[in-house]
């Protein structure tokens, strides 16, 4: 079985985003943290700002490797799967394989 990956290239730029993004996101946490001992109320709303787009930096970035790291193994696993089921029909039926090349 050849399978060609058709996006290969862009699926890896989403994944490294991805892994970026979560290595990032614990940064601007910390940054937060410390920029909330500067003292006065606005400088310690804009750190709780900042804070929660970290959060948000985060989950973005753990959603892009999950989804781009699970679907190369689930785009894989599928055609596995499909070429064993069609092995399985044909052994049931019978067929042989050169038969079948052939009729094809």
């Amino acid at each position: 079985m050849s399978i060609k990956e058709p996006s290969l290239g862009r699926d890896r730029v989403w994944l490294r985003l991805g892994i970026a993004l979560m290595i990032v996101a614990p940064l601007l946490a910390v940054g937060a943290y410390f920029a909330s001992y500067s003292g006065n109320d606005l400088e310690q709303r804009d750190a709780i700002v900042m804070a929660l787009g970290a959060l948000t930096v985060a989950v973005v970035g753990s959603a892009l490797f999950l989804r781009y790291s699970l679907a190369g193994f689930l785009r894989f696993w599928l055609a596995r799967f499909v070429y064993e089921h069609q092995t399985q029909t044909d052994r049931f039926l019978g067929v042989e394989p050169s038969a079948k090349s052939e009729n094809a």
